[in-house]
């Protein structure tokens, strides 16, 4: 099991603990003691595609899932059978949606789109093969700074409106990556790439506002 694989039970108890205490914070010379309410946010991958098998550069193509990619999503929908959610979210493209309304089953939570989690744009590369990190994109790719500012908009987003609650976020390989650098202040290159169906964990601060980190080009990536 890769070291960033969640363990449910353990991560169930440090939500519970971190509930009940106060964290400090100073303000002008004096601390001042009161309750923030993490959000919790597991975010994974969606299953296995055609595309990916066939090392396809998807981008913002639809993508199919493979019987494995089916198995994965089923898979991780009985792992996360003991962990309650107030929502998934999900970006609005087919492999992530399929992904996220088969680990909605038998669940009563909403499944939400949102094109924020959108993979990136690769332009005129998009359904090309993948692209070598040392490879120029073309200028029709989203940039990477794009990518940062919509994946923290989506960070600045829960924390305006989900408070507290507990999140399955499904999306795509590069922008999860870009989404844990933006949230831990560090350039992409810094995060493992993400298997499919693979599960991480971001404790989000409502207090704590995220901008766009600076990112260099990383070429075409898993998506």
């Amino acid at each position: 099991m890769r070291r960033y694989e969640i363990n449910i039970k353990q991560k169930k108890e440090e939500c519970k603990i971190i509930r009940k205490f106060a964290q400090r914070r100073t303000f002008n010379n004096f601390t001042q003691k009161y309750i923030v309410v993490l959000i919790h946010l597991y975010i994974t991958r969606h299953g296995q595609t055609e595309e990916n098998v066939q090392r396809i550069l998807q981008g913002q193509m639809p993508g199919h899932l493979t019987q494995t990619g089916i198995q994965q999503a089923e898979d991780l929908r009985d792992r996360l059978i003991g962990q309650p959610f107030d929502a998934i979210i999900t970006s609005d493209l087919k492999r992530a949606t399929d992904t996220a309304h088969i680990i909605a089953q038998g669940r009563d939570c909403p499944v939400i789109e949102e094109p924020l989690l959108r993979e990136r744009d690769f332009g005129i590369h998009t359904g090309g093969p993948y692209i070598s990190i040392s490879h120029a994109l073309d200028p029709s790719a989203e940039t990477m700074e794009h990518v940062a500012q919509r994946a923290a908009d989506f960070l600045n987003k829960m924390a305006r409106e989900r408070d507290g609650e507990q999140l399955l976020v499904v999306s795509h390989g590069l922008f999860l990556r870009v989404l844990q650098a933006v949230f831990h202040g560090v350039e992409t290159r810094a995060i493992e790439r993400m298997d499919n169906a693979e599960v991480r964990l971001l404790e989000l601060d409502p207090t704590l506002p995220f901008q766009a980190v600076t990112q260099t080009e990383v070429g075409g990536t898993a998506n």
